[in-house]
């Protein structure tokens, strides 16, 4: 359960007040002064524990900028949710638009002719037994193949409650392949930004190399959410697999490439984009001894890159699709 800690301090006679708030490996903070609008931020932390140290660093900040903490106010009293029984459709957005999807009971779908910004796409809700709950699917209509959304809304409509069991997140696989997918990622309502009081999750269908076995909350949420995140709407995409990358280059002369730069480091995994990958790879030739790339697949096998062992994109791109794809 979140929790939220508020504090203020007098500057010369102006208010200034500020919170903070613990969810999960979530942070969220809010800062402005009485009477006034509010600005925020939020931070998604790499487990449970690192938040907690996150949130007790803040507040020792501010205790040392001369704010006190002091009771919630009124309005931050947590109201009852009067629609804890009321039906998913009733509560979403433009619920009433949805229509029946045929032959799939519980399931149902909108579709937005959107021919500009994203283009057009079908926005399925896959209802749990009690309508209460239900999974967001949204699929663009290029990549748009009846048979295949049809065949992955029966294994999905039946499980929908994986996405609600407490787990941020399941990767399952199929019991035979969806057109190119092999897998179902199942997020529950705190990986989905728009989630009603935590009773809409989301679902997609991805390879196996695309979400890490081993993943934390916080490595799919930059591998769903952030940038250059997978495009999970698309159904008709090229692989897009897990690449996490540490890495320590140094130049004692200088990088070309980099302007000059001398050095160029990431001290722990981190998700980048394949553009990344070819860069370091182009840089380690011209590195110095000592200097070490790290490229981590879904199964969090690495792959070791050095000046003296150097590997080239082919090499790195079968190591990152896995032998499932290489041979294909």
């Amino acid at each position: 359960m979140a929790e939220t800690r508020y504090f203020e301090k007098n500057d010369k006679g102006v208010v200034r007040r500020w919170h903070i708030t613990l969810d999960g490996i979530r942070c969220h903070m809010g800062w402005g002064v009485a009477g006034g609008a509010m600005r925020g931020s939020s931070m998604t932390l790499d487990d449970e524990a690192h938040a907690l140290r996150h949130v007790t660093m803040k507040i020792s900040e501010k205790e040392r900028a001369g704010y006190v903490e002091v009771a919630p106010g009124p309005q931050a009293k947590a109201e009852p949710d009067t629609e804890a029984d009321v039906r998913l459709l009733e509560v979403i957005r433009y619920g009433d638009k949805y229509e029946p999807v045929a032959g799939h009971a519980g399931v149902v779908v909108r579709f937005h002719d959107r021919m500009a910004g994203p283009g057009p796409f079908y926005d399925y809700c896959i209802l749990g037994e009690d309508a209460g709950r239900g999974l967001s699917l949204v699929v663009k209509k290029p990549g748009h193949d009846e048979a295949m959304v049809s065949a992955f809304l029966d294994f999905v409509r039946p499980r929908v409650g994986l996405a609600f069991d407490g787990r941020s997140h399941h990767k399952v696989p199929l019991p035979a392949p969806i057109g190119p997918f092999d897998h179902v990622l199942f997020c529950g309502p705190s990986l989905t930004a728009v989630n009603y009081g935590g009773r809409l999750g989301r679902v997609f269908p991805i390879r196996d190399c695309e979400i890490g076995d081993e993943d934390t909350e916080t490595f799919v949420e930059a591998r769903i959410q952030g940038r250059n995140s997978m495009p999970s709407t698309t159904w008709d995409r090229e692989p897009f697999p897990v690449i996490d990358l540490k890495f320590d280059l140094r130049r004692a002369d200088g990088f070309e490439d980099m302007g000059g730069r001398t050095s160029l480091r990431e001290k722990t995994f981190k998700v980048y984009p394949r553009a990344m990958v070819e860069r370091a790879l182009r840089l380690m030739p011209q590195a110095d001894a000592g200097s070490v790339l790290e490229i981590r697949n879904y199964r969090h096998h690495v792959l070791k890159v050095t000046p003296e062992q150097p590997r080239t994109l082919d090499e790195a791109d079968r190591f990152l699709l896995g032998p499932a794809l290489t041979a294909s």
